[in-house]
């Protein structure tokens, strides 16, 4: 706000008998409070004026040293104000820069009253307040620059404001950088080189790709580093170019969705003699064989599927493993093997022990079996087959400890012994119990042919007595 020359007027008086009483405060009291030393400069050789009162050598060479300290600072101060308007600080940092010269009036006030200690850290306080503003107007300017570009870049009606205050602010303080000017010139055709965008992505919307190529031009013309403009460019030339043999893809890929194969491939083909090398063309073919094949593994990933929900693990797992010959790159067949084959496992360990629980009787076998059971009946949700399967397998568990009442008969003359169990020696009949196994019983007898009688104990009741005896003469 401008000041009328009323208030100037007034200003200067103000001014002005301010200055005169500094002249009489100086005239009368300073003499008496500061010695000789502390008022001439360090540089002039004046005549020594008696003081009026005694001040001690020391304290006058620690207010030298304040007051050269201060003029130090100072020197440092103003460097660094005047950098900061240069930069404009007014426009970025107006009241923090006016926060630090308030300490520099400060500072001079207590100075002009000789209170150089006050005095300096005044201005000690300034300087660092200015520096620290200083550095914040260079984190400012990058900041600037950083969201300038990315408005220019993103190039949408509402990033013009954006683009414009950043660019401001970056001219405020380096008007001189390259990188401030050349963001002022982007961000000042921002406005046309949107339109021309909108305009050419409206052209590329109805298919009218020579006037969005032209439209696209112009964008790149106004702003040559644009990347949306150039990539927006290079869409349309694209465009322009496949149109001349899209009928023929627009064929081909009618018939793949048909599940045409043969039609597809060929007009794939007549696509590659109107443009030949065209990527798109090996890409399409490749979809040909691709959905032929996902079609087959779609098929045999069915069946797979059927084969575990009818728990038929060995026959789903031989499918998963025959897909992944075929392509290892199907995730799907490869994270099904892993439980499918679990399971398999499980069920040919489980219907290995039911086909002969006889092995039970071995007491690895036993507890091979146990920790058999117990993984079954750990699996959530088990199927109807798994579920007899763990009834069965418990059950062959159960008979395999349980003893079972055996009668054996002889003719009292021979020596029976039954091995691995003990040696019975001559009886008409005897009777003990055994658990599930395989047994063999032998008979001898002076005279007589000896006997070797095998018999099996599976857990239930056996029909009748096992003779061991022998009655063939030698």
């Amino acid at each position: 706000m401008t000041s009328g020359p009323g208030q100037q007027e007034g200003k200067q008086k103000l001014i002005i008998g301010g200055l005169l009483l500094l002249v009489v405060a100086v005239v009368l009291l300073l003499p008496n409070m500061v010695s000789d030393p502390w008022i001439a400069d360090a540089s002039e050789s004046a005549i020594p004026v008696p003081a009026k009162t005694a001040v001690s050598p020391s304290t006058a060479a620690e207010k030298t040293k304040y007051r050269q300290d201060s003029q130090k600072v100072l020197a440092q101060i103003i460097a660094v104000r005047d950098r900061l308007k240069q930069q404009n600080v007014e426009y970025w940092g107006d009241f923090e820069f006016r926060q630090a010269l308030a300490l520099i009036d400060q500072g001079d006030e207590q100075y002009g009253y000789g209170d150089y200690r006050d005095a300096l850290a005044s201005y000690q306080s300034s300087l660092e307040q200015l520096e620290v503003l200083e550095i914040t107007g260079q984190t400012t300017f990058e900041t600037a620059l950083r969201e300038g570009t990315r408005a220019i870049e993103n190039a949408e009606p509402a990033d013009i404001a954006l683009a414009t205050e950043a660019a401001a602010t970056a001219m405020a303080i380096a008007p001189a950088d390259s990188r401030s000017q050349q963001l002022a010139q982007r961000s000042s055709q921002l406005e046309s080189l949107i339109a021309a965008l909108v305009s050419g992505q409206q052209r590329l919307a109805t298919n009218e790709l020579a006037a969005a190529k032209a439209y696209f031009q112009q964008a790149v013309s106004i702003d040559s580093q644009h990347i949306k403009a150039a990539a927006a460019l290079e869409s349309a030339e694209q465009a322009i170019t496949e149109q001349r043999f899209r009928g023929h893809m627009s064929d081909g890929f009618a018939a793949l969705d048909s599940n045409q194969f043969a039609a597809a491939t060929n007009a794939f083909n007549r696509a590659a003699k109107v443009y030949s090398n065209h990527p798109a063309v090996a890409q399409a073919l490749s979809q040909v064989a691709t959905k032929q094949s996902q079609m087959s593994v779609s098929r045999q990933m069915r069946q797979a599927a059927d084969f575990e929900a009818k728990e038929q693990w060995q026959q789903a797992l031989e499918l998963y493993q025959a897909l992944l010959q075929t392509d290892p790159s199907l995730t799907e067949a490869k994270v099904k093997t892993i439980p499918v084959g679990v399971r398999a496992a499980l069920d040919s360990q489980i219907e290995a022990v039911l086909d002969d629980p006889l092995q039970l009787s071995a007491a690895n076998n036993y507890s091979s079996a146990q920790r058999l059971l117990n993984d079954a009946s750990g699996i959530a949700n088990p199927g109807p087959v798994l579920k007899q399967q763990i009834v069965d397998l418990n059950t062959v568990l159960q008979q395999a400890t349980t003893a079972v009442d055996v009668v054996l008969q002889s003719n009292n003359q021979t020596e029976v012994t039954l091995f691995r169990v003990a040696k019975l020696g001559v009886f008409a009949q005897t009777s003990l119990q055994l658990k599930p196994g395989r047994y063999i019983a032998a008979g001898t007898r002076m005279g007589y042919r000896d006997v070797r009688v095998e018999f099996t104990i599976t857990g239930a009741p056996i029909d009748g007595p096992i003779r061991v005896s022998c009655d063939e003469i030698i």
